[in-house]
């Protein structure tokens, strides 16, 4: 296979920058792998696992929390995420206390009948607190998804 260039960018710093033979991810139209001469995409991504496949068959396993990926004219791909983190930085234990603590929080929510579904309530708050719970448990899911997966 041919390899290209890549990498992973968030606003604070580049994650990721290698050449790969491939970038695999799921985006918002399903799973994906990139490969060398791609066709030029600017797409969404999923909040999840991203993986960067080196000539070698080792990868690099990352923690993407949503964004954008683009596939540049001259073959170059490039994840952008809002947040990342590499798999071997994740401390799951630490993420594991998220989930529990944003599942303790979104049920304390649903108990005071606070829920998604009342995103059209009069109750602005509710939907904002609601959906902060739900990108944390999103946030501390993906972290343990990743970590596990090496």
């Amino acid at each position: 296979m041919a390899e290209f260039p890549a990498r992973l960018v968030t606003p604070e710093s580049v994650l990721f920058e290698q050449d790969v033979e491939a970038v695999i991810l799921r985006t918002g139209h399903g799973d994906a792998t990139f490969l060398a001469g791609h066709a030029p995409l600017v797409g969404s991504v999923v909040p999840g696992l991203v993986r960067f496949v080196r000539a070698d068959g080792d990868e690099q396993k990352v923690a993407a929390h949503g964004g954008f990926i683009h596939v540049e004219a001259d073959g170059r791909v490039t994840v952008l995420p809002p947040m990342a983190e590499l798999a071997e930085q994740i401390d799951v234990d630490r993420a594991r206390r998220a989930l529990e603590a944003a599942d303790a929080e979104l049920a304390e929510l649903a108990a005071a009948g606070r829920t998604p579904a009342q995103a059209d309530s009069d109750a602005p708050e509710t939907d904002v607190e609601v959906a902060r719970a739900e990108a944390a448990r999103s946030r501390a899911e993906t972290r343990i998804e990743v970590a596990e997966a090496v």
